[in-house]
């Protein structure tokens, strides 16, 4: 079976260019839809931008029936992101549709500079019928994408991408030195503490300074290669949510929406069959009418999700991260009747401007840290939490996790001591002990 970018494509189902193209559309950014609705505008005749726009009042709303549009899986993209390129290396092999479910969530959460970009504890929560307990699962496959990739693809950490690198690196006397140094004292690295490194190396000066030009041949962010230069790019909201008259409005951001729409006199075009151009002009016709049906699809599940989520995170627009509510994108799913790869690609690189801030929707996705508690909290919320706390400590004398379970129980909050060692491992944050200064 090949891997597509969440579940496969029923050998049944044919992708019409219409289908294909909505998933594109779906699945791209602001900035990369830009560069797309750019490129079908110089290539059809019955194609122009529209001159204004108001997102308020637009005719598109996130009304009518929940359909099955989007549910079907697009073949790999013409123009290859990082994520095409993974999606190929690892759809020559086959595995198990529960295998491929789990690269999915593993290649949606490898960002443009290569790394996994959430814990994999976190990611794990998110994957339906994946408890966390089977983490091995996804250590075994995300392996396997480091392996499968370019060197440094899939790492977590700084340190974890160098080493991928130097592993592949045969034949070099100073080696060693590099992986220790990476591995172990990359802070002193960074600080170019180079007498430290030569003392805890116990190595030569020559031998030290090979090592560290080795070092910095490699790639920090070795995503960046398949990175599309667009022209003035940044990250753009796609939404917006306001507190209008005491309720919250999501609406589609107008400075940002696609203004595209049938030249007004497309009739003359195409109006002599006997024209030898009769059949091209019919067909770039019907394109343009794809085009626009499929952005206003694009913008209408946009919507649709975006206030679905906004209205399951009322607590986060109101009291900010600490109060993300546990949400899985079966739970949206099943509320728009829609598949879980449509919530998901709709999510991806999405981005609301909030009154917290930026957020990409995807990140409002997050486990329960009890799934047996209906009101348990979300992880993302506790781990948010525990920041707080010890970012607001008596360095001094910094918290035990003892004494976060008793400041998390005030609150009417209650962990055990091992979820809080667990979380602060994922923040990557030491132990009260070694955290004294």
């Amino acid at each position: 079976m090949k891997l597509s970018y969440n579940l496969k494509l029923s050998q049944s189902l044919k992708l019409t260019p219409l289908l294909q193209q909505s998933l594109k559309f779906l699945q791209a950014s602001q900035a990369e839809l830009d560069q797309l609705i750019e490129e079908y505008i110089k290539d059809n005749i019955f194609l122009e931008k529209e001159n204004s726009y108001d997102a308020k009042k637009s005719h598109i709303e996130a009304q009518g029936n929940a359909d099955s549009y989007y549910d079907i899986f697009e073949n790999q993209s013409q123009n290859q992101s990082l994520k095409d390129y993974l999606v190929e290396n690892i759809g020559i092999f086959s595995f198990s549709e529960r295998d491929q479910l789990i690269f999915s969530f593993l290649i949606d959460s490898i960002n443009d500079d290569g790394y996994l970009s959430e814990p994999i504890e976190i990611i794990a929560e998110n994957i339906p019928s994946t408890p966390p307990s089977q983490r091995y699962e996804l250590e075994k496959l995300l392996k396997l994408i480091q392996q499968l990739s370019l060197p440094g693809i899939g790492a977590r950490d700084l340190s974890e991408c160098l080493l991928l690198q130097l592993n592949i690196i045969k034949n070099s006397k100073y080696l060693a030195i590099s992986k220790k140094i990476v591995k172990e004292y990359l802070n002193l690295l960074g600080n170019k503490n180079y007498d430290e490194l030569k003392k805890l190396m116990n190595c030569s000066e020559e031998d030290l300074d090979e090592s560290i030009k080795l070092i910095k041949q490699l790639n920090p962010k070795p995503g960046q290669i398949f990175k599309k230069i667009l022209p003035n790019e940044y990250i753009k909201n796609d939404i917006n949510i306001d507190l209008q008259n005491n309720k919250w409005e999501v609406y589609l951001n107008e400075d940002e929406f696609n203004k595209v729409k049938l030249i007004e006199d497309y009739d003359a075009l195409i109006t002599d069959k006997n024209d030898k151009n009769y059949a091209n002009l019919k067909e770039k016709f019907q394109e343009a009418k794809w085009l626009i049906k499929n952005l206003n699809q694009r913008s209408i599940t946009l919507i649709r999700v975006s206030r679905e989520i906004m209205k399951q995170q009322i607590k986060f627009l109101e009291n900010g991260e600490s109060f993300i509510t546990p949400l899985s994108l079966k739970d949206i799913a099943s509320k728009l009747e829609l598949h879980e790869s449509t919530i998901s690609r709709v999510t991806n690189n999405k981005f609301i401007q909030t009154p917290h801030g930026l957020y990409e929707l995807k990140y409002f996705f997050s486990g329960k840290i009890n799934k047996n508690e209906d009101d348990s909290m979300s992880s993302k919320a506790l781990l948010t939490k525990i920041k707080y706390i010890i970012d607001n400590e008596d360095h001094k004398k910094p918290y035990s996790d003892e004494k976060i379970v008793l400041i998390l129980g005030e609150q009417g909050i209650n962990i055990a001591r091992r979820t809080i060692s667990k979380y602060r491992g994922i923040l990557k944050i030491l132990p009260s002990s070694q955290r004294k200064i």
